[in-house]
């Protein structure tokens, strides 16, 4: 199935002359424990980028979460909230993989992992995008001009966080803390095919004691230091 979001997105680069440019272009990864701000902070590290670049050509630098998702989808020919629901999860066991591979409907974890990673690529190979969560650490971890960020805190202060957030008591938020902590590391060893450890990260940042502010524009010293920027 054609994958209409890659198309218009090779389209809207093109049209900025950004295939023009030398070399391998900028990505930035940000993976997070549940509960920091992920997506308030890559909004903003997007728009400072943007700011900063001093491009005449607008939205240079793009903030890419849910269209990992629907890319996928389009490729598999299922449901965005069906593939949503696999990634969140943390991907399938290898029982579970036999059992259900008899129904003509079924996606295996490997074409999953295969999938997911091929569409983050070709977004990554266009360049100058913040790209949040799905696997972004593992299956970039080796691209050139890629810097991977991660988002962690005190699990009292993100109970905290979360109950006030969605309304909700401390055992509730407990649990789905722990829940999704425990999924999110799951996917990203499914992605890299090893043990989660905080060496795939290039700088980790406590959101208990630092603003979003502050942490991008610490991202952003750090991509000048390396020449991303």
């Amino acid at each position: 199935m054609e994958n209409l979001l890659l198309d218009y997105m090779e389209r809207a680069f093109s049209e900025r002359h950004i295939g023009n440019q030398p070399g391998p272009r900028p990505v930035v990864t940000i993976s997070r424990e549940y509960g920091c701000p992920s997506k308030l902070l890559a909004q903003l590290l997007t728009n400072e980028l943007n700011r900063r670049s001093g491009s005449p050509l607008p939205g240079k630098w793009r903030f890419i979460n849910k269209e990992v998702v629907e890319a996928t989808a389009r490729r598999l020919e299922m449901n965005p909230t069906e593939v949503n629901y696999l990634i969140s999860s943390g991907g399938k066991g290898l029982i579970e993989d036999v059992l259900a591979s008899f129904s003509p409907t079924y996606v295996s974890s490997i074409r999953m992992r295969k999938t997911v990673t091929a569409v983050v690529r070709s977004i990554a190979d266009q360049g100058y995008v913040v790209i949040v969560g799905r696997g972004g650490v593992g299956i970039l971890q080796n691209f050139p001009n890629t810097i991977h960020i991660r988002l962690q805190a005190p699990r009292e202060w993100r109970i905290g966080t979360i109950g006030q957030s969605k309304n909700l008591g401390r055992a509730e938020s407990s649990k789905m803390v722990d829940e999704l902590d425990k999924k999110r590391v799951a996917f990203i060893e499914m992605m890299t095919g090893n043990k989660f450890h905080p060496y795939l990260f290039d700088l980790t940042f406590n959101c208990s004691s630092l603003s979003n502010g502050e942490i991008a524009g610490t991202i952003m010293g750090l991509m000048e230091t390396k020449n991303i920027i």
